[in-house]
């Protein structure tokens, strides 16, 4: 046993934590650089980047009766200003406004989408993108193909 706790401190002198790099940049009060690792955006197959909307979502208390979760649990909203969109002509703009009808508010500029298809808050984020984008691409074909 004596020969284990040899080997056991032989072996942890060795030790270098992956960490240490971290803990002394905590000890120095410093704040972590992410210069080395960007977060990467996720930006749409018509080019808006997932930074220029805005999704909420609410949070309810447990029900007590089954199913035990509020219907509008899992429902997601998003919001974006029709001057982030990719839609350079008028008349993109014009069809795309067809296409949303009452969903586009002209006071504020901007598009409201709302999903609650989707027992997930992830399946119906994912769903409005891909909604957004679907109507962004084809109000661009459209307008192509009008000219």
């Amino acid at each position: 046993s004596s020969s284990a706790a040899a080997h056991a401190s032989a072996s942890s002198s060795n030790y270098s934590s992956p960490y240490a790099d971290m803990f002394q940049t905590m000890k120095n009060n410093e704040y972590p650089s992410f210069q080395d690792s960007p977060l990467e955006i996720p930006v749409l197959k018509c080019g808006i980047s997932e930074n220029v909307l805005t999704f909420r979502t609410t949070c309810y208390d447990r029900l007590m009766a089954p199913p035990y979760v509020h219907t509008n649990e899992y429902k997601v909203t998003l919001q974006v200003n029709l001057d982030n969109l990719p839609l350079t002509s008028d008349v993109e703009k014009k069809i795309f406004r067809q296409i949303v009808g009452a969903r586009f508010n002209e006071d504020h500029n901007k598009l409201k989408m709302v999903s609650n298809q989707f027992a997930s808050r992830i399946e119906n984020k994912r769903h409005l993108c891909w909604m957004l984008d679907r109507i962004v691409l084809n109000s661009q074909r459209l307008a192509a193909e009008e000219e």
